[in-house]
């Protein structure tokens, strides 16, 4: 069963940890995992920070970036989400990844909780700003990035696409241009990315190879320039190279998914 903690206790439990310390480098992590399935065991409990993830499950990439960002010591655990094991649930109530177990079953759920957890229990590099409004702001563009997720999922899917799903995802990328425009920042965060930018990039990171597909997922840098050299400048941050998937692997993987297949072990 998963145990109920106050957030409180949460807190100290983690911070109070010594295995997860910050590390002067970016910590050597094995992203790329054998996707457990039915009837494989669950790795049994070390005492080191532990995320349940999908390689290619731009959600959990959230909280990855989080992670890796922070430089603290951890492991991830990857999922075959079309074939769950049996024990899933007892580390995710819902069943879904991300899920960020800090003491044996005692797990966080859902990428922008357990993005947000990562920031506040670990103070290092902070991703959230402090100025409440900036904050509210950030939190927003976040959101704003929901028809984004939407298109593409459309276009892998390849199910139909109407007008208003289009228009939606112009105005997404057009209210970030406006922000970044606004911020006159490298990136949303300042002169390193922060929440909003990390939170954000997974989508942006699979734009270009979705757009394979169907066109309509290219950013015209015309109409977008600030937003393109945003993008160019985020593929170069550290963080982000970290856990960059090859386009060419990216392409096979959804073209399988297109097909009704799934490959999770293409980067074995």
């Amino acid at each position: 069963m998963l145990k109920q903690v106050s957030p409180h206790k949460i807190l100290n439990l983690v911070a109070n940890r010594t295995s997860l310390r910050v590390m002067s480098t970016i910590k050597t992590v094995n992203f790329n995992t054998k996707h457990l399935k039915k009837g494989d065991p669950l790795p049994p409990w070390n005492g080191k920070l532990r995320l349940y993830n999908m390689r290619y499950c731009p959600f959990a990439h959230r909280s990855v970036l989080a992670l890796i960002a922070k430089n603290v010591d951890y492991e991830i655990v990857n999922i075959d989400l079309m074939n769950k094991p049996e024990w899933l649930k007892s580390k995710s109530s819902l069943g879904k990844v991300p899920a960020l177990e800090i003491s044996e079953n005692v797990c966080v759920i859902e990428s922008l909780i357990v993005s947000e957890y990562i920031d506040e229990v670990f103070p290092q590099r902070k991703l959230l700003p402090q100025d409440p409004y900036t904050k509210a702001i950030d939190k927003t563009i976040v959101e704003m990035t929901g028809p984004i997720h939407s298109l593409f999922f459309k276009i892998i899917r390849d199910t139909p696409v109407t007008d208003d799903a289009l228009n939606s995802f112009i105005n997404a990328l057009t209210f970030i241009e406006n922000e970044l425009k606004k911020r006159g920042t490298t990136f949303l965060h300042g002169n390193e990315p922060g929440y909003a930018d990390y939170m954000i990039w997974p989508w942006f990171e699979r734009l270009p190879v979705a757009a394979e597909f169907d066109k309509i997922l290219s950013i015209d840098e015309k109409k977008f320039p600030v937003l393109a050299r945003y993008l160019r400048e985020m593929e170069n941050d550290p963080v982000v190279k970290a856990y960059k998937i090859p386009v060419e692997i990216q392409k096979k993987y959804f073209e399988n998914y297109r097909k009704g297949e799934t490959d999770y072990e293409l980067l074995s």
